[in-house]
């Protein structure tokens, strides 16, 4: 970026610089990022590495470092979704035409145990959990109590449910958009979908081995896309968030999400798909977590990662598949129940990272979260966080803002080796399934987990009113409750179902679907079918269970 001899004069100056001030007292912390990279105390044109042209360029241009899209926010802000689900469909309802009258621009329904799990209201196993951690999404019934009102066929839908239950709670999602008179492929939204969600950013129960929940994620995609059922659709958000909440770092988690969209990817070209034909529709949902810095550099070097990674690994000839959108969520584990009314610093902060980095669509938490799922005025308070950014503080008004910091871009290179590398070593375990299965990411996680604990526990890394300045828990925040008649509601509303639809048609319609899981076909034909006549989640789970077997994830302690 600079001629030879100008380098050499900055040298030359930055030694009399170090000379100078060799003797300036500094505080005795280790200066490094949260995932340990060494930070030194000032950085010149003589650390930017990059050849501007080549690894930095212009927005909408490649690699993309600088944004996927010429004019970014000076032509259209980023989506604002924040996830919402408890209770009852009815409820969650509520709550999305509540945010919706206040400025949302994109629903998102997070489900509850559950729907996540496969495991229908009914069933004893898990009847406690209903609503209490997301909407309950058991039948096609509750799809439309979700929907009723609200511009599904103008604004994007999210489905927060993993690869074990997206096919079902999708099928019943089309079907409900087919029956309202709407063409399902016209419709815009995402499906979580993603593998590690389901296995290390939670416990799983009751679920299949890896094996076959890589397949089922990747039947979602194939339908969708190449196959061009609901082309608009983005059916798998590979979910680097989720695992970034179990503690580990942001170089982990950009290998984690990157190895696992890899493993997808070559499942479908084994199928004979090209890779233009459906990676432009596979999405990203990041974290933006406590290091101001880092994340910023994160969410470029992602961009730069990802255009390498599909033009050279995969020959991609789109330049649009090419292109990494992400949305961001803040940081839900920097949170503390500990003087709440911090966490709205805490996620405005990062809300601002996102933005400085480039995202889509961001999600900013409630600052009620480590005490409750979020309550009306919280929830408000966090959407009323992202419009501050957006309408007053003039920050979108640029591209890109902190391009050519000389941090910054030695911090987005850095990080790009370093993700690079762990990639390899994940890869060198063999794709995300074995990885899973073997345990390798299971380990991963707990030693990332007991790192970050152990930082806390010495007063490295610093949660105010925890480890430092501490004070009791929240006495006096208002904490928001689910229905206690959840349970009740969703149990009547199955049985109301299985009363008036055709079993014996189902009956039928379960063995197909036995049929076209024992020949490991795509189950999306069969789950419009089965759906539409009323099968509930918990039915077609229990199938999957019955013909490929419960696994026993290898968790390490």
């Amino acid at each position: 970026m600079f001629d030879e001899n100008y380098l050499q004069k900055i040298k030359e100056r930055k030694q009399e610089w170090d000379k100078k001030f060799e003797n300036t007292k500094e505080r005795e912390i280790k200066f490094i990022t949260d995932s340990g990279i060494p930070i030194k105390n000032l950085y010149t044109p003589l650390d930017v590495k990059s050849n501007y042209l080549e690894n930095v360029g212009f927005p909408g241009n490649t690699p993309y470092t600088r944004g996927v899209y010429p004019n970014m926010y000076r032509g259209r802000l980023w989506t604002m979704r924040l996830f919402s689900g408890h209770g009852t469909p009815e409820a969650t309802n509520k709550r999305w035409k509540f945010l919706y009258s206040h400025g949302e621009t994109g629903f998102s329904a997070a489900v509850d145990a559950l729907t996540f799990n496969g495991i229908d209201p009914t069933n004893p196993d898990g009847d406690a959990e209903v609503g209490t951690s997301g909407v309950p999404l058991y039948c096609i019934d509750s799809m439309f109590a979700l929907t009723e009102g609200l511009p599904i066929d103008k604004v994007s839908v999210a489905l927060i449910v993993e690869p074990f239950t997206s096919a079902p709670v999708c099928a019943m999602y089309y079907n409900m958009a087919k029956m309202r008179g709407l063409d399902i492929k016209a419709l815009m939204g995402t499906t979580q979908n993603d593998i590690l969600t389901m296995t290390v950013g939670y416990v799983p129960y009751k679920n299949v081995n890896p094996y076959h929940i890589l397949r089922l994620a990747c039947d979602l995609i194939e339908w969708c896309v190449p196959q061009k059922n609901v082309p608009r659709w983005h059916p798998i958000n590979f979910t680097g968030y989720n695992y970034r909440e179990g503690g580990i770092d942001a170089i982990q988690e950009l290998g984690f999400v990157f190895a696992s969209a890899c493993s997808h990817i070559d499942n479908l070209i084994e199928r004979g798909w090209k890779v233009d034909d459906f990676v432009s529709r596979l999405a990203f949902h990041l974290s933006a977590h406590k290091d101001f810095f880092e994340e910023i550099a994160k969410y470029r070097a992602a961009r730069r990662i990802w255009h390498k990674l599909i033009k050279d690994r995969y020959e991609a000839k789109n330049p649009r598949s090419m292109e990494f959108r992400f949305h961001v969520q803040t940081a839900g584990s920097s949170l503390t129940a500990q003087s709440p009314n911090v966490n709205i610093v805490r996620t405005t902060i990062q809300a601002l990272e996102a933005a400085l980095g480039g995202v889509q669509s961001l999600h900013t938490n409630s600052y009620d979260e480590a005490i409750c799922l979020p309550s009306e005025e919280a929830v408000l308070l966090a959407l009323r966080t992202q419009q501050v950014i957006q309408d007053e503080t003039r920050v979108p008004n640029t591209i890109d803002p902190l391009a050519g910091s000389y941090f910054i871009e030695w911090l987005t290179d850095e990080l790009e080796e370093r993700v690079l590398s762990y990639i390899d070593k994940i890869e060198k375990v063999g794709n995300i399934a074995r990885a899973l299965d073997t345990g390798w990411l299971y380990k991963e996680m707990r030693d990332a987990f007991m790192r970050r604990q152990n930082r806390i526990e010495k007063g490295e890394e610093i949660v105010l009113g925890v480890n430092k300045f501490p004070v009791p828990y929240d006495q006096t925040t208002t904490v928001f409750r689910t229905n206690k008649e959840a349970v009740k509601i969703e149990q009547e509303r199955i049985i109301n179902l299985r009363k008036r639809r055709d079993n014996t048609k189902l009956e039928t319609l379960f063995d197909k679907l036995r049929k076209v899981c024992e020949k490991e076909e795509n189950v999306m034909p069969i789950m419009m079918e089965i759906t539409k006549e009323g099968a509930t989640v918990g039915e077609i789970c229990d199938i999957y269970r019955e013909v490929w077997g419960i696994w026993e994830p290898p968790i390490a302690i």
